[in-house]
This record gives C-alpha cells, sequence and structure tokens, in this order.
C-alpha cells in the first residue's frame, strides 16, 4: 500500500476539524453583569426624569402629587419631601441632571391651575430653552434667585394663544389710526397692533395666557395715552386712581369689552409701560 504524505494527512485533519465547527451551534453571548444591567436602567430613568422636568411627559404630569412622590423617590439618586396637601413638591437629585445648558440637583413640582403644571428648576430660562420641545410646555421669567418657572401643559389646549378685543373711547381726529399696546404683566412684553384710519375697534391676536396691561396711543395725539383703567374719559380724578386695570387672557380665547377710555398725557401716564418703537 502506498503511504499517504505527511502534508496531505494535516490537510485532511483540518478539514474534517472545520467541517465539525461549521456544524456546532455558536456559543450565547456573556450575559451582561448586574452591576452593567443596573447602569443602564439608571441612566434610562435620569433620562426619563428630565424629559419629565422638560414637560415630555404628559401622562405622569396628570397623575396626583401622592403617585408623583411615589415614582420619583424610587430614583436613584433622587430624594422627594413629602407635602402637605396642595402643597409644592420638592425633590433633590444626586448626581445632578443635564438639562440644556443647566446642571440641575433640585427641583420643584407645583399643582395644577388651569391645566398648567408649573415645575421650578434652578437655571435662567436662556439655560433651559433649548432643552423644551415645541408646544409642551412655557418657560416663566427668571428670579432674582437664578430659578425658572417652567409651565408644562396637560392638554394641547393649554398653551393655545389669546386675544383682547375692544373699543378705543376717543374718536379725536376721524381719519386718524390709533395703536393699543397689551404688556404681559410677568416679563413686560408689549404686543400691539395698528388700526386702520378712522377706526376704533382693535384686535390684539397671538397673546399667551396670562395677565396684561392695555392702553392705546392716538395717532392724531403722540403725547398721550388712552388708559384702559376704572375712569371713564373725563373722570374726577379724584374718584379714579387711573391705574391700568389687569386683564385676563385665557387659552384659545378672545377677551372682549376692554375698551380704553381714560385720556392722559405723557405726564400723568409717566408710571405706565413705555411703548416699544414703530417698526
Amino acid at each position: 500500500m502506498r503511504a499517504i504524505p505527511a502534508k496531505t494527512c494535516g490537510v485532511a485533519l483540518l478539514t474534517l476539524a472545520l467541517l465539525a465547527a461549521c456544524g456546532r451551534k455558536p456559543a450565547p453571548p456573556a450575559a451582561p453583569s448586574p452591576e452593567a444591567t443596573a447602569s443602564v436602567q439608571a441612566n434610562e430613568t435620569r433620562a426619563w426624569l428630565v424629559r419629565v422636568l422638560t414637560c415630555g411627559d404628559r401622562d405622569f404630569l396628570r397623575t396626583d402629587a401622592e403617585e408623583q412622590r411615589a415614582t420619583l423617590s424610587h430614583i436613584p439618586g433622587a430624594r422627594c419631601e413629602a407635602a402637605a396637601n396642595g402643597a409644592p413638591m420638592r425633590c433633590e437629585i444626586a448626581p445632578p441632571l443635564r438639562i440644556g445648558q443647566a446642571e440641575i440637583g433640585w427641583f420643584v413640582v407645583g399643582t395644577p391651575q388651569y391645566d398648567l403644571l408649573p415645575i421650578v428648576l434652578p437655571a435662567p430660562p436662556e439655560a433651559l430653552r433649548n432643552a423644551m420641545s415645541a408646544g409642551t410646555g412655557a418657560l416663566s421669567p427668571g428670579t432674582d434667585l437664578g430659578d425658572t418657572t417652567v409651565q408644562c401643559a396637560l392638554t394641547d389646549e393649554a398653551l393655545a394663544p389669546g386675544s383682547i378685543v375692544g373699543t378705543v373711547q376717543r374718536m379725536g381726529d376721524p381719519a386718524s389710526a390709533v395703536r393699543v399696546c397689551a404688556f404681559e404683566l410677568a416679563e413686560g412684553v408689549p404686543t400691539c397692533t395698528q388700526t386702520a384710519g378712522g377706526q376704533r375697534n382693535f384686535r390684539i391676536e397671538n397673546l399667551a395666557r396670562g395677565e396684561y396691561l392695555v392702553y392705546a396711543l392716538p395717532g392724531d395725539a403722540p403725547d398721550a395715552r388712552i388708559g384702559y383703567t376704572g375712569c371713564d374719559a373725563g373722570a374726577d380724578d379724584a374718584a379714579c386712581t387711573h391705574e391700568l386695570k389687569v386683564v385676563q387672557v385665557a387659552a384659545g380665547r378672545a377677551t372682549e369689552g376692554i375698551d380704553p377710555a381714560d385720556l392722559r398725557t405723557l405726564d400723568q401716564a409717566a408710571d405706565w409701560p413705555q411703548p416699544p418703537p414703530m417698526q
């Protein structure tokens, strides 16, 4: 019998080994360690909390305060104080959360009002603005302490713009126009509209829900102001303080019957807000 070369035997053995390996099931991947699993879950929970604090989980925000506290207290590193009935709930979180450009080590969850839930964060509005999704909430002005209140919408209509409708109670030059401005109380931001010549009816659109002060600037008397106060035109000073009345604008609704009538000079209206420059 002819001998088989050793090299040929080696090739044959390698081939058999490969064939055996091809029929073998691959080894299962190693299971993650409990520490790794816990770390992933903690990161996911913290990411969810960031969504909550930026109004991204409406279902959770609609739950009652006790359920919220129970859920938040189970987050690793979170500690929430038991709040009295109707009182805001303060929580601390360590390590701090990164929200926008801010490090958040504590937060306060308030009680719903008018389909809005307030959340206080220890950061100025400009540091949080980019973290907010459109239509989910609104940022109130920062406080002297550097805090910001996030107003989370609990319904789709909660942040719908409203309007102010009325008639300026001064005719003056029948052909002149009138400029009417509404000043938002929280930030003092004005929104103005200009009537057509001879028109005294006005409508100021696209106003965020909140409180406003309103007055008109007659086109034929640039040094005068016509305020929406508790005074009628020509009212006796002794019977009127000439303070601008607060106008409440609701979401998605028109506030009607706002009729400025209190004619004042610039000096007499010195404590009224200053109008923005004409565009």
